[in-house]
């Protein structure tokens, strides 16, 4: 009760503001607490060009990466409720290490407003080239008939979403695994390719150079709808994994407390500009699906993925202490 009653605090936001100058007047600071490159610093920046556009005002992106996202994350949560401090971030940043880390800094369920959702990315499930496996029922087969030697499967982290992912399935389909953590993606997916890993889920961006080069078998998409950037590839769902959806996904958030017609605002810019086929195509182009929602809508899927994954967790025995 105290998760649900914590979760539905990030849907909480001020009344409107009576002789209110209009928002925004000046410039509005964008935290991506992660550095500089990657996907999320992608749509961070897209965010920020669409709030330029339809507001007249500079939206500055600052990358403020560690702990994490952590760094990036406290900023914001510290600075004024008043709509000029922004975060981009998501479930890697937001919903994960609340249900999974013990002695964080930050209560992100009650220190952020969620303003809207901007995009999400599929997970893939992934086998090396010549791997006999090549479909799931293929894998849970392989996974039943080795008994006490568990097939072998990579993560670029303990608590990340490729390793509660393969969680939940494995939770689902009643069967054991070995997991392998590694440091980051680049060095699990050396060893999917070379064998030395039965399998892996993955984060779609990291791993579509290695499908086009046949380096490596995709198997299933994790999402409840085929991606765009592999349509041949079924769902897990289509695979007999009913109602097996999961995604990574990206949106803004602001302060705790924010006024509720500033909120408003952003919210509608923000899907007004992911309604724009320029900015479909850039998230489209660095691996994502482009997903907006309502301020209300985010609010609830942020309360529904902190339900699941602590339920994951728990299951699955994941607990981190921050800092260690």
């Amino acid at each position: 009760m105290k998760a649900l009653a914590a979760a539905a605090a990030m849907g909480a936001a001020g009344a409107p503001r009576a002789g209110a100058a209009a928002f925004p007047s000046r410039p509005i600071r964008l935290i991506v607490p992660y550095p500089p490159g990657g996907v999320t610093d992608v749509a961070g920046r897209l965010a920020g060009e669409i709030l330029s556009r339809k507001f007249g005002q500079p939206v500055v992106v600052e990358n403020r990466p560690g702990a994490n996202g952590m760094i990036g994350s406290q900023q914001v949560a510290s600075a004024a409720p008043d709509g000029y401090t922004l975060l981009l971030n998501g479930l890697g940043g937001m919903v994960l290490p609340m249900a999974t880390v013990t002695g964080l800094p930050l209560d992100t369920a009650r220190a952020f407003t969620p303003i809207g959702q901007m995009a999400e990315f599929v997970n893939v499930l992934i086998v090396r080239a010549d791997s006999p496996i090549r479909s799931v029922a293929d894998l849970l087969a392989a996974a039943r008939a080795r008994g006490e030697e568990a097939l072998k499967y990579g993560s670029n982290g303990v608590g990340t979403s490729v390793h509660m992912t393969t969680a939940f399935f494995a939770q689902r389909a009643g069967i054991d695994l070995l997991h392998v953590p590694y440091k980051g993606s680049g060095e699990m997916l050396i060893d999917v390719v070379n064998g030395n890993l039965d399998f892996s889920f993955s984060n779609l961006p990291p791993v579509m150079g290695l499908i086009r080069k046949g380096s490596i078998r995709p198997i299933a998409v994790t999402s409840g709808y085929r991606s765009k950037q592999l349509p041949d590839v079924p769902t897990m769902a289509e695979q007999g994994m009913a109602d097996f959806d999961v995604t990574s996904w990206l949106g803004l958030y602001g302060p705790a407390g924010m006024p509720a017609d500033v909120v408003q605002a952003l919210s509608a810019a923000l899907e007004q500009g992911m309604g724009q086929a320029a900015s479909r195509e850039t998230l489209s182009a660095a691996g994502f699906e482009p997903k907006p929602s309502s301020a209300a809508a985010f609010a609830e899927l942020n309360r529904a993925e902190l339900v699941r994954w602590k339920q994951v967790a728990t299951r699955a025995n994941v607990s981190l202490k921050f800092g260690a």
